[in-house]
């Protein structure tokens, strides 16, 4: 019997690592499958399996850090204004231990490949569609791309980078040749996917995730190829994708010559960036915060300043936060809840430092982490868990 609930809960997870990339088209499927998940962990999780995730040490330091701004926020910045964000952050503390529990992270990695795969696909399909019907090549504003794939392009392109690790770990791990022919195409797949929607960050923790596997991975000759070949495909990429170029280089824009005065008009995080240091200037309790709730709040008021007009409505309509997870722990839970998140960090860097891969997912999300809230969104904390599971899991591939 507990086989038949152990198999019934592995599927489960492997079918909400695989919906992840979903998750905006279909919310509430993924609650009904984290509340199924949660029923039947309850006959499998014992006091032996309990103990041993809280002793891992990140576990208890990601409990401690969860205690502290649950405190904070209950009798200092007011706990119902707080409630979305300390849910999502108490829900991937709780994710990463209802993972724990499968022991073959490779399944779970394998699911999350073919979820990514997949949005892929749908995506490829639908830009095609939309070539195909306006003639129209160049997608690079968010308004005309992001419609047109299962996410936002920025978690779109993030997931990609994931499940790009996760095949380059499979490929190299895996000795049937038919097995690592296909997280090969997978690889491709996705990293096709991820050049054409132009995501900036993605590109640019693909061509680390790249160079630093092969170095690690190929022999000298090999390696120095594959640097070589890497580099020079992400400049050409730069200088000759139209829909690339316009993005990183702003090239749409002739009538401003400097591309810091480009950056500073069209790149919606200089002004988020800016309001956010103001506000923190402004506040006269910088050690504790000023809670989520009352920095988003505050937020929107220096939104209401923003000239022209158009800009100003553009900002207020999308509710920007700070798009930088650092800068919102710094805002809403002070100084300290910041260190304490950045101890966190560290503990888990000692973790991942076992295999190239886990070092590679680490690194990816802390830069990720410098230009999105992850914590702010249901698949953004999936993701957390996933490669947080992933790191710590003992069982993972040893090199």
């Amino acid at each position: 019997m507990q086989e038949k609930i152990y198999k019934y809960y592995q599927w489960l997870c492997m079918f909400l690592c695989f919906f992840i990339p979903f998750i905006p088209v279909a919310h509430a499927l993924s609650s009904i499958i984290m509340g199924c998940i949660l029923v039947l962990a309850v006959f499998l999780l014992n006091k032996g399996d309990l103990k041993e995730i809280l002793q891992t040490k990140s576990v208890l330091v990601f409990l401690a850090f969860f205690t502290i701004i649950v405190l904070q926020s209950l009798f200092v910045n007011g706990v119902i204004n707080d409630f979305a964000e300390l849910r999502k952050i108490g829900q991937t503390i709780l994710l990463i231990a209802l993972l724990s529990i499968i022991k073959n992270p490779q399944n779970l990695k394998n699911a999350f490949i073919a979820g990514a795969a997949l949005s892929s696909i749908i995506s490829l399909f639908n830009i095609i569609a939309y070539v195909i019907a306006t003639g129209n090549t160049s997608f690079y504003t968010g308004e005309i791309v992001e419609p047109l794939m299962m996410t936002q392009r920025l978690y779109l392109g993030f997931f990609n980078v994931i499940a790009l690790v996760f095949c380059l770990e499979s490929f190299f791990n895996f000795y049937n040749k038919k097995t690592a022919k296909t997280y090969f195409l997978l690889a491709t797949l996705i990293l096709i996917t991820t050049l054409l929607i132009a995501s900036r960050t993605a590109v640019i923790l693909i061509v680390f995730v790249l160079i630093s596997t092969a170095l690690y991975k190929l022999n000298s000759k090999a390696r120095n190829i594959g640097i070589i070949v890497v580099v020079v495909g992400g400049l050409t990429l730069v200088f000759t994708n139209n829909n690339f170029s316009k993005r990183i280089l702003y090239a749409a824009d002739d009538q401003r010559e400097s591309f810091v005065e480009k950056f500073k008009t069209h790149e919606p995080r200089y002004l988020i960036w800016k309001n956010s240091f103001e506000i923190f200037n402004e506040n006269n309790n910088k050690s504790i915060g000023l809670g989520f709730g009352k920095t988003q709040e505050l937020l929107r008021e220096k939104y209401k300043k923003i000239e022209p007009v158009k800009k100003r409505e553009w900002f207020i309509q999308r509710d920007f936060n700070t798009h930088n997870q650092f800068i919102d722990f710094l805002l809403s839970i002070g100084v300290f809840g910041l260190a304490c998140f950045i101890a966190l960090l560290i503990i888990i860097l000692f973790d991942s430092k076992k295999t190239i891969y886990n070092l590679n997912i680490y690194f990816s999300l802390i830069f990720f982490m410098f230009f999105e809230n992850p914590f702010h969104r249901t698949f953004g904390v999936f993701v957390i868990a996933l490669i947080c599971y992933t790191i710590l899991n003992k069982n993972k591939i040893k090199e």
